[in-house]
């Protein structure tokens, strides 16, 4: 039976779920991207052109429905179609919601267990360590949570293949994997980084159900393959195209301050900013470096791919060390936000791993430093348009603060990876020094 300590937490997560689910159902009937995710799916099931155009928002201009996302992505909201057909919009809102929030659950849940499973890590007071960490993320959990993101039931499938894979259940870990790659393939970047950690056989059944998706998706639409032939080609024209402030071929979103990916990054402060994207930020834009467009697209490919090699590296050291290797998996779920070529605000909820390890770290083993790093992004990342009004807000989207820190969290994620091996190494090596003087 769980103490009185912990019924209070247990009524105070209850709470604040119900506020959120009702923060959720309150938006005005016919707006939001909940409607693209409703639409979609129904396209799907019922045969339709999933990225035919749609307008959702009675102010905005008719664009490709969800262009970015596979046909796929369909599967996981058909459901919700329906329940909005049959008992309203209000009804398939509140079903969406209470999905996030039980993916949030389950993101705890099994957060608790890989720490609980590593004795160096083993949280003494678990709900301290997660309250801190949903407030450490609450700007990106808000944002997914009230937009009707689908970025924590990814994150939620993802953490549950790694833990079934840490636990031999090669199988239902790559069940989990593939289906979140089938319906939103941002954590791709989790394949290599489970290959170097010893886990190809959840990688393979990964593989294996993300077909299975896809083939079950070309049977919805009577195996015509232009969807598919359309995602593919804008997907690869996105996240090859040398300058980022251009319009993408096919309907893909354009250029935007808030999307905080490191090409986008890099082509602001190594390029130089065009006047029309310039005229956005009230405060004015710092300029560029102003290098040549060639030159700025190789120093991107040679950024990612060592940032890329940096990850693996550091995964190959891990795989023995079970610490090290939660510490890798976190790493790489860091990686997602910084190659993808869209990385909005609701997708950065991929950091609460390595935020909560963060936690651990400044609260149990009592790092100042690590507090100084905490209150260093909450200063920076946390204070949204809601707090320092829009203009604000845009121009340190202009400035890619979040990116930065991205990549501080990225590195602070390999230091603690290969901290955690070294200190396996360490007890290893006692362990086997004292077992040779016993005998």
């Amino acid at each position: 039976m769980p103490g009185r300590a912990e019924r209070a937490w247990i009524v105070a997560w209850t709470v604040l779920a119900v506020v959120l689910a009702a923060r959720a159902t309150s938006r005005p009937d016919r707006r939001g991207v909940l409607l693209d995710h409703l639409e979609f799916g129904r396209r799907l099931w019922t045969g339709a052109d999933v990225h035919a155009p749609w307008r959702s928002d009675p102010d905005a201009p008719e664009r490709p429905l969800h262009a970015p996302y596979p046909p796929s992505f369909g599967l996981l909201t058909g459901p919700f179609a329906a329940i909005d057909a049959v008992l309203g919009l209000r009804a398939a809102r509140l079903a969406w919601v209470l999905l996030q929030l039980g993916c949030l659950v389950w993101i705890a849940r099994l957060l608790r267990r890989l720490l609980a499973a590593r004795p160096a890590l083993a949280p003494p007071r678990w709900h301290l360590l997660w309250f801190l960490t949903a407030l450490l993320s609450a700007r990106f959990l808000l944002r997914d949570l009230h937009g009707g993101g689908g970025n924590l039931v990814n994150l939620a499938l993802c953490l549950a293949a790694f833990a079934d894979a840490e636990q031999g259940r090669a199988r239902r870990a790559g069940l989990w994997l593939g289906v979140s790659l089938a319906t939103k393939p941002t954590q791709v970047w989790l394949l290599p980084v489970l290959l170097v950690l010893g886990r190809w056989r959840a990688v393979g059944w990964a593989l294996g159900a993300g077909g299975a998706c896809v083939l079950g998706t070309l049977a919805l639409q009577q195996f015509d393959v232009t969807s598919w032939q359309r995602w593919a080609a804008g997907s690869w024209g996105l996240a090859t195209q040398s300058d980022a402030f251009a319009a993408p071929a096919l309907g893909f979103p354009p250029f935007e301050w808030m999307n905080q990916s490191l090409r986008c990054a890099l082509a602001r402060w190594l390029g130089t900013v065009p006047p029309e994207f310039a005229a956005r930020v009230a405060w004015g834009v710092v300029p560029g470096l102003g290098l040549p467009l060639p030159a700025v697209a190789w120093i991107t490919r040679l950024a990612s791919g060592l940032l890329l090699g940096a990850v693996l590296w550091r995964g190959w050291r891990s795989r023995a060390a079970p610490a090290a290797r939660l510490h890798a998996f976190a790493a790489a779920l860091v990686l997602s936000v910084l190659l993808g070529p869209l990385s909005w605000k609701a997708h950065h909820v991929a950091l609460v791993p390595v935020l909560l390890l963060l936690v651990h770290r400044a609260v149990v083993a009592g790092r100042r430093r690590t507090w100084w790093l905490l209150a260093g992004w909450v200063l920076c990342c946390q204070l949204g348009g809601d707090l320092v009004g829009d203009a604000a807000d845009e121009w340190g989207n202009s400035l890619y603060v979040v990116t930065a820190w991205d990549l501080l969290l990225l590195g602070a994620a390999l230091a603690l990876a290969g901290s955690a091996a070294h200190e396996h190494g360490d007890a290893a090596g006692r362990g086997e020094r004292g077992e040779f003087v016993r005998q």
